[in-house]
């Protein structure tokens, strides 16, 4: 028999839980409800409150270096394929 995976959850599903905890008052009914360990919640908990503010960044704020060059390169590839399409018809029209 192989290893037992540990249960993968979306963000989405951990806020969601999180904010119910919160709006019951009850973690641990909560928890329970949907088969979580309070451990689990407690750490899920910890770090809505250490990044939460994540959630009110912009996207450009969040992204990396990398992923910045990449729009960056994007952005001028389309430039100039409307370039060269302009200069295209440009020379169709002027032969």
């Amino acid at each position: 028999m192989g290893k037992k995976r540990p249960k993968q959850f979306s963000p989405e599903f951990k806020l969601n839980v999180v904010l119910e905890g919160y709006a019951t008052g009850n973690f641990s009914e909560v928890a329970a409800r949907h088969g979580i360990h309070m451990t689990q919640m407690a750490n899920w908990k910890k770090q809505l409150l250490t990044n939460g503010s994540d959630v009110f960044k912009r996207k450009k704020d969040l992204m990396s270096d990398t992923e910045r060059r990449i729009e960056q390169l994007e952005k001028t590839c389309g430039r100039l394929a409307i370039e060269n399409d302009i200069l295209k018809k440009t020379a169709e029209y002027l032969n």
